[in-house]
């Protein structure tokens, strides 16, 4: 649902007026309310992705910096199964931003290659058979749409539910008693989707165009799948594969041993400049409805106007342990043949970056634009906050009672200075400090490819 900014003073003074009435328009969770409220925020998550590409040597060519909060500990699981956590991030298509949200009720990868292999033109010089194909064609797309309506209401539903939170994942929702009776929906949509596919890719057999026939069959080649590990989903169909280079449990059991991930920190300030954005693989970022600066006050979090606000402040934080770890779609998916048909041959309609007369397949609008290659974790984030005396005073009450603060992604359980946790506020420095007591792992962020860029 896109957020309304409001940006006319007599607005934003309703806004005030209303925040004053409302205490829950101040909530962490709750949507940005005014044009200047998102423009701060915004800058905030600028300059964290400004200081991890600087602090981590990381590239803006595929960095994309991710919210909300996703912790990685997904469970080992046997041979041939996948989590439904595991599978929902690695499949996810980014938002095509520098700085992106992620839903596990997001857009397949594997979902946007199978529409893309399907307007593939399928070249033949036998007219009857050129008929039988665009009929087929016809009725797929006919059993797409049906699918994709029942998808959409779907993810409503889910998002409605769980607050757009990520928890449960989607596809773990799905096997849950709220979400059952939408996947008995999805279930028998997607056995007509397959229906029609096969007959489509039966008269493929018959056609010219190099490679295309081979690609549909590698796609629906189950030996590349993966069953759902979940005890809800076991009933449910396989799933096209992706694969970690390494999982949680050994990358943690590396970290604690001394012998994984690197040492690593970051830092800004608000005073300094933006980052540039264009110099980004997506050559810009969305507005972000998440607060930055928030902190957990009587197990609710609030924003911290007063961080946002301080010209003085500034942070740092710092990791026991960060790391890339790639992701790679099984071979199901054709990255030759993808290359092969970047200027085509495609079905009218459909152009290569879309005109005003068709639409695109490659780029931010096409079928295929961007594919998750990997994620960056952290392990045990530590922070130190420097502030004004104002901002410090004004804070401290709040520090005092916290049980967790957010600096964007990060997510710091513990408690303001409590003995347990170690957090201190030092009126000499102004400054404030922890560490995460959490014992799992952190995705900060994602590496992308982006798909024949024009």
């Amino acid at each position: 649902m896109r957020k309304v900014l409001i940006n006319t003073p007599e607005l934003e003074k309703a806004a005030r007026e209303y925040e004053n009435i409302h205490p829950m328009a101040l909530s962490s969770e709750h949507p940005l309310t005014t044009a200047k409220l998102a423009d701060v925020n915004d800058k905030s998550w600028n300059h964290l992705y400004g200081a991890m590409v600087d602090g981590l040597n990381i590239s803006p060519d595929n960095f994309q910096l991710i919210y909300p909060f996703t912790t990685w500990d997904w469970p080992i699981v046997p041979a041939g199964y996948t989590s439904a956590a595991q599978w929902d991030f690695c499949s996810a298509v980014p938002q095509y931003s520098a700085t992106g949200q992620y839903t596990s009720a997001g857009t397949a990868f594997n979902d946007t290659y199978g529409q893309m292999l399907n307007v593939v033109s399928a070249a033949t010089t036998d007219p009857k058979l050129k008929a039988d194909i665009e009929q087929a064609r016809n009725m797929l797309q006919l059993a797409a749409n049906n699918y994709d309506t029942i998808y959409r209401q779907a993810t409503d539903a889910y998002k409605t539910e769980t607050g757009g939170t990520n928890t449960p994942p989607f596809t773990e929702w799905l096997g849950s008693m709220g979400g059952r009776s939408w996947q008995a929906q999805l279930d028998s949509a997607w056995q007509n989707v397959q229906a029609q596919q096969n007959v489509y890719n039966q008269l493929l057999s018959e056609t010219t165009t190099p490679g295309l026939k081979d690609a549909q069959d590698r796609n629906g080649n189950k030996d590349y799948y993966t069953k759902l590990q979940d005890p809800t989903l076991s009933a449910f169909p396989p799933v096209p594969g992706y694969a970690l280079s390494m999982d949680a449990t050994t990358w943690l059991n590396k970290v604690q041993s001394g012998t994984g991930g690197s040492t690593g920190s970051i830092g800004f300030s608000n005073s300094q400049a933006q980052y540039d954005y264009k110099k980004t693989w997506a050559g810009g970022s969305a507005s972000i409805d998440k607060f930055f600066w928030s902190v957990n006050v009587g197990g609710s979090w609030e924003r911290v106007d007063e961080f946002a606000s301080d010209a003085s402040l500034k942070v740092d934080v710092s990791f026991k342990a960060w790391d890339q770890v790639s992701i790679q779609a099984a071979p199901w998916y054709n990255g030759g043949f993808v290359r092969s048909v970047q200027n085509g041959p495609f079905i009218r309609g459909f152009s290569p970056y879309g005109d005003s007369g068709s639409k695109a397949v490659w780029g931010p609008d096409g079928i295929m634009s961007v594919q998750k290659v990997g994620m960056l974790v952290c392990y045990k984030p530590s922070f130190t906050i420097t502030v004004s005396q104002s901002t410090f005073q004004a804070f401290s009450r709040k520090w005092e009672v916290s049980a967790g603060l957010r600096i964007g992604p990060f997510n710091f359980s513990g408690g303001g200075g409590s003995s347990s946790s170690g957090w201190k506020a030092d009126s000499a420095t102004k400054t404030f400090s922890g560490e995460s007591t959490a014992e799992t792992a952190l995705i900060m962020g994602a590496n992308i490819n982006l798909i024949n860029p024009k």
